[in-house]
């Protein structure tokens, strides 16, 4: 698995209405869990649309769903990418693996994220394995570059969490102009230049991932369609979401599909909530400070949901 990292890539430097109906295909297989004698059969087959429900708008679910997605302070800002995603899969058949980045690439072309064309060096990896741990700790030892900027504790903490999947992004910074920044040399901070000045509401500065990467459990996964993976780590990389904090909100989302029981009704695609989050991260402006950008996400998000619910009764 991690050999085809290998010859994956080097870190990029920054800078650099309805969704779309998908193309006929045949239904994605369920991935298959490490066999047990307990192990069950697979569970139906997913159709693969963009959004699978629509619900009533409640402004302050709404209000306390985009807190708990976006965890950052008032004056902290709100990453994502600026430069165009390109997702690539590991660990599964090569047939899954490419069905899975051809899904990521369709909700984020929904979900209004620029998307490399084809050929492109990957920035956005979906990484299942057998071993979380181990996976980790040889990604650790022979990519560290994947790690940049993190602290050694926080590097810890990912490798010992017991969650079914962790996720993390490699970031730098924008100046509000989006021109890329550069520290100087032996410096702990970045040279700012541009035109725009600092306000009480917006930095001279955007945060922007250079790199996303999800590694998610065999096991946790077992059972799952490529669309609803695929669904799922849209979720965790082109966004920095904690799936513990958004499903306590009660909101539906597709965060909440790895390692559940057999009997469990789940989603099957994105929800309308998810995607309605992805689009009002990417259609705001993220050089505002996170309590600003919120706002301005929140009306995006009732916008979209009193759309959809809109089209379900129109159908």
């Amino acid at each position: 698995m991690l050999m085809q990292l290998a010859t994956a890539l080097a870190i990029p430097t920054a800078a650099s209405a309805a969704p779309p109906a998908p193309a006929a295909a045949p239904p994605p297989a369920p991935v298959a869990a490490p066999q047990t004698a307990e192990s069950p059969g697979p569970p139906p087959e997913s159709q693969e649309q963009i959004i699978v429900q629509g619900v009533r708008v409640n402004k302050q679910q709404v209000r306390d769903f985009v807190r708990a997605v976006t965890d950052a302070p008032y004056y902290g800002q709100l990453g994502r990418f600026h430069a165009p995603a390109c997702p690539a899969a590991m660990g599964l058949t090569d047939a899954q693996n490419a069905n899975i980045a051809a899904r990521m690439r369709e909700v984020a072309a929904a979900a209004g994220v620029r998307v490399a064309p084809a050929g492109c060096k990957p920035n956005v990896f979906v990484i299942v394995a057998d071993d979380k741990r181990v996976a980790l700790d040889e990604l650790d030892r022979r990519f560290p570059m994947y790690f940049n900027g993190m602290s050694s504790k926080v590097v810890a903490a990912l490798k010992a969490s017991t969650a079914p999947a962790v996720a993390w992004q490699v970031s730098s910074l924008l100046s509000a102009d989006g021109l890329p920044l550069e520290k100087p040399l032996g410096a702990d901070y970045y040279r700012v230049s541009g035109t725009d000045n600092p306000s009480r509401i917006r930095a001279v500065t955007e945060p922007t991932f250079l790199v996303s990467v999800v590694v998610i459990d065999l096991k946790a996964a077992g059972g799952l369609t490529t669309t609803e993976l695929a669904d799922y780590a849209a979720m965790r990389t082109f966004a920095a979401t904690d799936p513990e904090r958004i499903t306590r909100t009660g909101a539906p989302t597709i965060l909440g599909v790895l390692a559940q029981p057999d009997d469990k009704l789940l989603p099957v695609t994105l929800t309308y909530w998810d995607l309605a989050f992805l689009k009002s991260l990417y259609a705001t402006d993220n050089a505002y400070y996170a309590r600003y950008q919120r706002g301005d996400m929140e009306r995006v998000i009732q916008e979209e949901l009193q759309r959809s619910r809109s089209a379900a009764r129109d159908e």
